[in-house]
């Protein structure tokens, strides 16, 4: 939907005199103290996918509002380009659009969300949210109705004949966001739109704004500072400094994998049960490994290191279809019935967190006494992918991690054993 090649933005009284600066290595402080020109961002580049919520962090002077303002043009950049697939032309180059141009994109497809809501005062907040509509020339009846159906949205359809002075900083953060939807644009840009709120009002902004995201599915090219807004709401995150993207990924790649010092130190007090995968730190095992009993059997093999009296033994395609625990020997059952009855499952794809079923996770973060059943970690089909005991749960999530840049490498840790 977007995708920005080599974007640079140099302030100054003539910016493209200090490109060559750039072409030669000169970094940030060096250009400022050599030129009296300031660099916003440098060589910048990336791809956001039609509905996916993209997040460009970093801390203040990284660059992220200055690069959200070139997408649009707020800020004209020096150089690069930055293309946008338009419904009817194919994709189009925004740096290279006429004034009229760049004003129907703005109007029609794409819409921002500002930090201080930007909401014009003597107007009502119905009014608020119709100016877009007003802007597109739309009839007065149907933009009326259209921004109502927004403010429902937002959770504000009792409001539309109040004044932003009447409402919360919170409330008026939701007309904004109401005030953009209403448009229809197929991208929203939003620069640090909850960074004002109080810390609750914020989660209830993001809950509220992936609620939203879920069903309208518009692209959101996202601003923040905060890392845990980040890790909540977005599906790729790209991280700034000093003008440049020092990495972009998934949340869980970013946390997992710091390529640097700076980006290690970002995610090293994140929250990595509402990030990390069950499948990302679940104990694999190789089912060729084990060895072969009568095929009616399966595989059997032993579950963990730490639990030697657990054993399941798979079929052919991967399914529980045995297991036993200790001297008791497990009837033979489909996987699903062996899995309600005895151990909890969860699926590769979800969160630790936030897993259902991942009953051995709960006790482990409450302090119970542990459970003598591992989780099974599965494909939505059935097969078993891994499982995660207590001291592979915790010893996962301590190594999953991920060392700092620059550090040694951590030994691999050991596939189950026969």
């Amino acid at each position: 939907m977007i995708r920005a090649e080599d974007v640079t933005k140099i302030f100054g009284p003539a910016p493209a005199s200090v490109l060559p600066l750039l072409e030669a290595g000169k970094g940030k402080s060096e250009i400022q103290a050599e030129t009296g020109h300031v660099l916003g961002v440098h060589k910048v580049s990336f791809a956001l996918e039609p509905g996916e919520v993209f997040v460009i962090m970093g801390l203040s002077g990284s660059g992220k509002s200055t690069l959200i303002r070139c997408v649009n043009r707020l800020f004209e950049p020096t150089a690069g380009h930055i293309f946008f697939q338009h419904p009817d032309e194919g994709e189009v180059d925004i740096t290279g659009l006429s004034p009229e141009r760049l004003r129907q994109l703005r109007k029609y497809h794409m819409s921002m969300v500002f930090q201080h809501f930007a909401l014009f005062p003597h107007r009502t907040v119905l009014a608020n949210v119709a100016y877009g509509l007003e802007v597109q020339g739309r009839p007065s009846a149907e933009r009326l109705r259209h921004a109502g159906e927004m403010l429902e949205m937002v959770g504000l359809g009792d409001w539309g004949r109040a004044y932003p002075a009447e409402l919360s900083g919170g409330m008026q953060q939701r007309v904004g966001l109401a005030r953009a939807l209403a448009t229809d644009a197929r991208v929203l840009l939003m620069d640090e739109p909850f960074s004002a709120l109080d810390p609750l009002i914020k989660v209830n902004m993001q809950q509220e704004l992936k609620k939203i995201q879920a069903r309208l599915g518009r692209t959101i090219l996202f601003i923040t500072h905060d890392l845990d807004e980040a890790m909540h709401i977005g599906d790729h995150i790209a991280i700034m400094e000093e003008g440049q993207v020092v990495q972009l990924g998934t949340p869980e790649e970013i946390l997992v994998n710091p390529r640097t010092e700076y980006v290690a130190r970002f995610v090293e007090h994140a929250d990595p049960t509402g990030v990390i995968t069950a499948g990302t730190i679940a104990l694999p095992f190789d089912p060729q490994a084990f060895p072969r009993q009568a095929d009616a059997e399966g595989v059997r093999f032993v579950a963990s290191h730490a639990l030697p009296e657990l054993q399941y033994g798979l079929d052919d395609h991967g399914r529980l279809r045995r297991a036993r625990l200790g001297d008791r020997e497990l009837e033979i059952q489909p996987l699903e019935t062996v899995l309600a009855s005895e151990a909890p499952q969860t699926r590769r794809e979800d969160l630790l967190m936030q897993c259902p079923r991942a009953t051995v996770l709960r006790r482990v973060l409450r302090g119970r006494t542990r459970s003598a059943l591992p989780v099974l970690v599965t494909e939505e089909d059935g097969r078993v992918v891994g499982l995660i005991d207590e001291p592979q749960l915790i010893r996962g999530i301590l190594e999953k991690r991920g060392p700092a840049a620059g550090s040694e490498p951590q030994p691999a840790r050991e596939e189950v054993s026969p």
